[in-house]
């Protein structure tokens, strides 16, 4: 019976911040500079700005979301997906984009939504999209994120523009 009056006060003192739905993290961008940083967590796609080279932002636990920054002073675009990385790149802004964008476009409810995109390969699609470098962002947008959204993405989808 001690034990059990032992362990009833850890539980309820433990119990708030364990059964939680968000964590706060802390993210870095390239350089230090202005920045306006949208992110996927919010069905509104949420966005702030931040002054410095990095920022802590809630995200939710175990679910897959984008970073995007663009830069204020600069015409350059960094991104991450978070768990993935917590470090905001270049070679990484175009696949934190398609994810953003997907977000947002949804129609399905946000925890139907998230559940389908947070099982998607985010790690492999961003190593994927690392390969063409510069040119990421010449790659087919519309086409890659159709795929994604029917469940049919594949390697060979990336493609670039003609």
């Amino acid at each position: 019976m001690k034990f059990f009056l032992f362990i009833c006060p850890l539980f309820l003192f433990f119990s708030c911040d364990f059964f939680s739905y968000t964590e706060d993290e802390k993210f870095t961008l390239p350089y230090s500079g202005e920045w306006k940083v949208r992110t996927s967590r919010s069905s509104e796609c949420a966005e702030f700005t931040v002054n410095g080279n990095s920022f802590t932002a809630e995200v939710n636990k175990n679910e897959a979301t984008a970073l995007v920054a663009y830069s204020c002073s600069e015409k350059k675009i960094c991104g991450t997906i978070y768990p993935y990385s917590m470090e905001l790149t270049f070679q990484d802004g175009f696949a934190a984009e398609i994810l953003l964008s997907l977000s947002a476009s949804s129609a399905d409810s946000d925890s139907s939504k998230n559940e389908y995109l947070s099982k998607f390969n985010w790690s492999r699609f961003m190593e994927e999209c690392r390969v063409f470098e510069e040119n990421t962002w010449k790659l087919d947008k519309e086409r890659i994120m159709t795929k994604i959204s029917s469940g049919n993405f594949k390697k060979t989808d990336l493609k670039l523009l003609e």
